[in-house]
């Protein structure tokens, strides 16, 4: 999630007419001075072409934004106010992101998109609103990455059982967790399955299992003992770290299911070089 809001302000190369002249830039005179602002409607309305073209370059699909800045000069550099940017059916990472919308909640945000890498002159907070559903989640836990998940609980769970493969299914808007498993010593000549069925709730800014259950058939297992396996497979947890960066620090506020498919929200602290 943070590595493509990264690719959104990154990609903002704002082009402003050249004769534009310096302006002051900073927050407290963007904000209580009265500026000439008639050219301000032109260059906004490029900068969301811009964006859009390259976010449609870059992920392959289309983004309604919404931008605003406060005077010519400082949007040539990189400063704006309000920044907005929605878009469905997102490729992150190699993973499809059926929803998101990014949005910024700080209102002077500096982006010196002249340097490479770019450089974010102050700390934005941006909040997010994002939809995965079950093909998310199973593309994510395809993948090499999450095989290293499954070697960790493997070595943990030696020589008992050993973790073959692991799936979701979303069904009545509840999280099936498919796990394929068999035993290192003595294995099985088929891989045997095992299915968790699970909510998932916020704590401490971090989605946890919640409401965990197993069907009767599996015997009468400790539940604490099944969610903690929930949690450590965890893969709703796992396909949001995939779209991760270390450049920000995010915070999970709500996760709920809606019509099959996983809505979430909260905010992207962004850590500005200059900060």
């Amino acid at each position: 999630m943070k590595k493509i809001l990264l690719l959104f302000i990154s990609v903002m190369l704002i082009s402003t007419p050249v004769w534009a002249k310096t302006d002051t830039t900073s927050k407290e005179y963007l904000q209580t001075k009265k500026h000439f602002a008639i050219m301000n409607p032109i260059a906004e309305s490029i900068a969301q072409s811009v964006i859009k073209r390259e976010l449609k370059k870059e992920t392959g699909a289309r983004f309604k934004v919404k931008f605003e800045g406060y005077t010519l000069s400082s949007m040539k550099k990189g400063i704006f106010k309000y920044l907005e940017i929605s878009g469905k059916n997102i490729d992150v990472e190699g993973i499809n992101v059926p929803y998101l919308k990014v949005k910024s909640v700080s209102d002077y945000n500096w982006v010196d998109y002249t340097q490479n890498p770019v450089v974010y002159k102050t700390n934005m907070t941006f909040y997010y609103d994002m939809t995965l559903d079950e093909d998310s989640i199973n593309k994510s836990l395809s993948s090499k990455e999450y095989q290293n998940t499954l070697k960790k609980i493997n070595d943990i769970a030696y020589p008992l059982f050993e973790m073959k493969r692991v799936k979701v299914r979303i069904l009545n808007n509840k999280m099936y967790i498919i796990t394929e498993y068999n035993f290192p010593i003595s294995p099985s000549k088929n891989d045997k399955t095992f299915m968790m069925t699970s909510d998932f709730k916020v704590e401490n800014g971090k989605i946890i299992a919640h409401d965990v259950s197993v069907h009767e058939a599996y015997g009468k297992l400790s539940l604490n003992k099944v969610a903690n396996l929930v949690n450590l497979l965890n893969p709703l947890a796992f396909t949001l770290s995939m779209m991760d960066s270390q450049k920000c620090n995010g915070k999970i506020e709500n996760v709920n299911f809606v019509d099959n498919k996983i809505q979430i929200d909260g905010k992207i602290f962004v850590k500005g070089d200059r900060a």
